[in-house]
């Protein structure tokens, strides 16, 4: 699968952690296959496994749920709206998701 499949998907998944668990380890497993974007695939999976590893054994209300995925879905399209670029651009934008997940992301 290309992260664009793998982006897609998730968009259209519902907002629980399956979603959430199965986005994380296509991202992660596409760290193999193309090692020259594993910085943007790392940075979305981590986020994904912590939302997972946060609200996996609990009920989590469904408007933090959609505000989570929504997160994600929004830093997905960042992430590929770079992988046409040039590799200072993508490693920017790599950056950019995670400072913005580090800083400003208190939903997982």
């Amino acid at each position: 699968m290309t992260f664009t499949e793998i982006a897609e998907t998730f968009a259209q998944a519902p907002s629980g952690t399956d979603g959430f668990k199965a986005f994380g380890r296509s991202a992660l497993q596409l760290m193999k296959t193309d090692p020259e974007n594993a910085a943007l695939y790392f940075v979305v999976g981590i986020a994904a496994q912590a939302y997972v590893f946060k609200y996996e054994d609990q009920g989590v209300d469904p408007e933090l749920a959609d505000k989570a995925k929504d997160t994600l879905v929004e830093f997905n399209q960042r992430l590929l709206s770079a992988l046409s670029k040039g590799p200072a651009e993508r490693l920017s934008a790599a950056n950019s998701v995670a400072i913005d997940y580090e800083w400003n992301v208190r939903e997982f």
